[in-house]
């Protein structure tokens, strides 16, 4: 009878423990930069390393993200960055791609109540640095750039939004810096470019 009484229970507590899961996250395309005008260099080849080294600790929230902007630059590198032939080659070195999370003031009383606030602000940062290198591994020029994003997110945002959130404002990052590299390219590495 007891067994009976407890498979009861279970069946009519199973609705209610499967609507405590936590829903899926959000899913998102890849993020790509094949789109992109390609940077076309005289070099025999191209080498891209990501010194950033995610802390996996508050402020920091790269880890969280669905892409974050290490990773995101490392495909801008491979996508973007062709070498034409040649001696020397081209090193992408990533020195800052960091997405820190502050909290913000919420309003308190009878006017917090009835309005919903913007209670943290992501601001994310990319760094880099482009180095053409002869075979004995001597800089012949350097470029370097960076670009800087923020971004809010109210107080009852879903997981689902936050992610959202996160992966725009990785895909806007990428977007600024492309629009700053370029011209550095331009300036720095002219003299390699085909």
């Amino acid at each position: 009878m007891r067994k009976r009484l407890a498979l009861l229970l279970f069946v009519l507590m199973l609705p209610l423990l499967s609507a405590c899961e936590t829903p899926p996250s959000a899913t998102f395309p890849e993020l790509t930069f094949r789109h992109k005008q390609p940077v076309r260099v005289a070099v025999g080849s191209i080498e891209v390393f990501n010194e950033f080294r995610i802390p996996f600790a508050a402020p920091n929230v790269e880890h969280k993200m669905p892409v974050a902007p290490g990773p995101a630059a490392e495909r801008w590198g491979a996508d973007v960055l062709q070498a034409t032939g040649g001696t020397d080659k081209l090193v992408m070195v990533i020195t800052d791609a960091s997405v820190t999370e502050t909290a913000l003031k919420k309003k308190t009383g009878l006017t917090g109540a009835f309005t919903t606030d913007q209670t943290e602000r992501y601001a994310a940062r990319i760094a880099v640095r482009l180095e053409i290198r002869t075979p004995e591994n001597k800089r012949r020029a350097v470029a370097e750039a960076f670009a800087t994003r923020s971004a809010t997110i109210a107080e009852d945002a879903s997981l689902a939004d936050r992610e959202t959130l996160w992966y725009k404002l990785t895909e806007e990052l990428m977007d600024d810096f492309d629009t700053a590299v370029r011209p550095q390219i331009t300036a720095h590495l002219g003299e390699f470019l085909r």
